[in-house]
């Protein structure tokens, strides 16, 4: 015959279910840090499109030089400066639509309208204030684009805290909710 013991408190405190975390808490945390990596990007790209220069002339002739090289041993004609430039703009803004898409707490998309406008006004500060420096049209798009790629790279995460706020709202735990994590949680 078995017995079955009951738990009484007397053996000691019985294990309960975690409560869950709620999801506002963790996403109000991973906007903040976002908010504060985007603010350091955007500083450091200020001071990229708003120096009086292009930032290094030098770099920029051995880039061409070393172009003209790769051409002469067979890098194909069609990666060129204007290629390489278009592509750093592009690769510039990328984690500004990453970072802003992650620290937006609804209408992520935004960020995409926002970087092209703040790409606008940048083309317009530097062909209004900046004569060495060269505004174009290119550069808007790019940097759209960039922030349009940075905004697909965090749709996966925005996904996630939807559906983890989503079975938090119906009191469904998650797997951020599991015992593993919380006692991680519990010793930081």
């Amino acid at each position: 015959m078995t017995s079955i013991r009951v738990a009484d408190g007397l053996d000691g405190p019985a294990e309960s279910a975690p409560t869950p975390v709620d999801p506002g808490r963790l996403d109000r945390r991973a906007r903040r840090l976002a908010g504060v990596l985007l603010c350091l990007i955007l500083l450091v790209i200020a001071v990229i499109v708003f120096w009086p220069g292009p930032p290094d002339p030098d770099g920029q002739t051995a880039l061409r030089s070393y172009l003209e090289r790769g051409h002469r041993h067979g890098l194909p004609r069609w990666i060129d400066y204007d290629l390489v430039q278009n592509l750093s703009n592009v690769v510039m803004f990328v984690p500004i639509g990453l970072l802003g898409a992650l620290a937006l707490y609804r209408r992520n998309y935004l960020i995409v309208i926002y970087a092209g406008l703040a790409s606008g006004l940048i083309e317009l500060v530097q062909l209004v204030l900046l004569p060495s420096r060269v505004a174009s049209w290119q550069d808007i798009t790019a940097n759209s684009v960039g922030a349009f790629v940075g905004l697909l790279c965090a749709t996966p995460a925005l996904r996630r805290r939807r559906k983890r706020r989503r079975r938090y709202l119906q009191g469904r735990r998650s797997a951020a909710d599991s015992p593993r994590r919380a006692a991680r949680a519990a010793r930081l």
